[in-house]
């Protein structure tokens, strides 16, 4: 992973943490270099609390927006469709 784990985004139904590596792109620019130039990835922690209590990384699911046509990309918030992240709540 490029960079460390930056913008993070909850499901409502608690089973799934998602989150970037980019935090500004001016940030990036300065303290990771490589992330700016080769674009950010979105990761996937799968949460199991009714079994055993335990965060696992899911192996299956990266994007990698350094590989999308016209980019690299640097990827901030998350918000998941049909109001699933806890974003989604404004007061």
């Amino acid at each position: 992973m490029r960079g460390g784990p930056s913008f993070m985004q909850l499901s409502l139904d608690g089973r799934r943490l998602y989150f970037t590596n980019s935090t500004y792109r001016t940030w990036d620019r300065q303290y990771y270099p490589e992330l700016f130039k080769k674009g950010s990835e979105i990761y996937l922690i799968r949460m199991d609390y009714e079994t055993n209590d335990k965060m696992e990384l899911d192996a299956k699911f990266k994007v990698d927006l350094g590989t999308l046509s016209d980019g690299p990309f640097l990827g901030r918030e998350i918000r998941l469709p049909n109001g699933d992240c806890t974003s989604d709540f404004f007061s």
